[in-house]
């Protein structure tokens, strides 16, 4: 179970932010019109709106902050790479959700780089692609976001980050987007 050693890697809070309810899922899917990962339900379910080991930033569903949300961030984030990809074709080897299969962004880092899904198969079988954004541009990972996380904080994935992570990256820091700035 990936959750559970991600759990073991970074304590979750005790009273997670906006993290919703199970029964609150199934209408999150069908807002999109499709089912999310299991792994990535149970994330939202667990940790809530923060920022993950001092690094990653998971939309979340049920995120009041446009900046968090899951729906508006899939918005903005499909936006601009639809219009790179007219601009630059061959820098953007993936058709973009809602194009199925394509990639749909789960995330993002403090450097600007961009987690997405490549929605090929079942959810529960969808990869993780990163694009870093100011570097090298599209990588595929082979595994589940749980499993991608995990990984790169036991070092079996190299971060997109120089020197991370350390042992004191290995926290959440709950934030309550209500108190942000417009």
């Amino acid at each position: 179970m990936p959750l559970l050693e991600l759990k073991k890697l970074v304590h979750p809070p005790l009273r997670p932010l906006e993290a919703g309810s199970l029964a609150e899922w199934p209408a999150v899917e069908q807002k999109l019109g499709l089912a999310l990962p299991t792994d990535y339900r149970d994330f939202i379910l667990t940790y809530g709106t923060g920022q993950f080991a001092n690094f990653y930033m998971a939309f979340n569903p049920f995120s009041v902050s446009k900046w968090v949300n899951l729906h508006s961030s899939i918005e903005r984030v499909w936006k601009a790479e639809r219009e790179f990809k007219r601009e630059w074709p061959q820098m953007v080897p993936y058709a973009i959700f809602p194009d199925c299969p394509g990639l749909l962004p789960w995330g993002r880092d403090d450097n600007g780089n961009e987690y997405y899904w490549f929605t090929e198969g079942e959810p529960d079988s969808w990869q993780v692609i990163s694009n870093e954004g100011r570097g090298e541009g599209y990588r595929e990972y082979g595994r589940c976001m749980t499993d991608f996380l995990c990984e790169i904080l036991t070092g079996q994935i190299e971060a997109l980050a120089g020197d991370y992570p350390s042992e004191e990256d290995r926290v959440f820091q709950p934030f309550d987007v209500t108190k942000e700035k417009t």
